[in-house]
């Protein structure tokens, strides 16, 4: 259970992120700057969170079900 979250870099994540939206074949963006951790997260997780907003276009609070 202890390995569910991954510990890494915040650009790590966020291209982890942006190719599980865009896919793998395309190029990567400029990664932003590093955003305040919140709590309960890692900058890994923080990084995923900016990579999906960025290849959506859009913020994931703005989403909806």
């Amino acid at each position: 259970m202890a390995n569910i979250i991954r510990e890494g870099s915040f650009r790590d994540g966020f291209e982890v992120g942006y190719r599980s939206i865009r896919g793998t074949a395309v190029g990567m963006p400029g990664v932003p700057g590093q955003p305040g951790t919140r709590g309960n997260s890692t900058p890994f997780l923080m990084g995923v969170r900016k990579g999906i907003e960025r290849a959506l276009g859009k913020d994931i609070d703005d989403l909806q079900d």
